[in-house]
């Protein structure tokens, strides 16, 4: 599967004072997007580590464009897709609309793939992503 969907429903929790979705909240959205991508091929983070040693997919770098804002009791659509493979890194793009088709914001996060190393100061090293896994978002 290269592409999921899910709606959210912009609760109260999710809003400063000002009624708006208090934007560390999109990058939690992000996140278990993208968590959930995974998951829909099959490598879940338990599956990941079983299967290829990862301990984690770390952030490099993360960005958001924000359009429309979103306000409580507003109902969104997030699609996430992994746009780009490059030797070590990858980018998950996430896209953000109004049930109406508006744009809400566009945002995007540099990942990789992280093994344990002993030998490094962090306990960890970057790999290349293993071809099975790339074969799995090849659709």
């Amino acid at each position: 599967m290269d592409r999921i969907s899910e709606n959210i429903s912009v609760a109260w929790a999710d809003c400063d004072a000002a009624g708006k979705v208090f934007y560390p909240n999109f990058y939690s959205w992000f996140d278990r997007s993208t968590e959930k991508l995974f998951k829909a091929n099959g490598l879940g983070f338990p599956e990941l580590k079983k299967m290829f040693g990862i301990i984690g997919m770390p952030l490099l770098e993360t960005n958001a464009k924000y359009e429309n804002a979103c306000l409580h009791g507003a109902e969104l659509k997030l699609e996430t897709w992994i746009n780009e493979w490059e030797s070590k890194t990858f980018i998950v793009r996430h896209l953000m609309t109004h049930m109406d088709g508006r744009p809400a914001l566009a945002g995007f996060e540099k990942r990789i793939f992280v093994v344990a190393a002993k030998n490094r100061p962090n306990g960890m090293r970057a790999i290349t992503p293993p071809d099975e896994i790339l074969s799995r978002f090849a659709g």
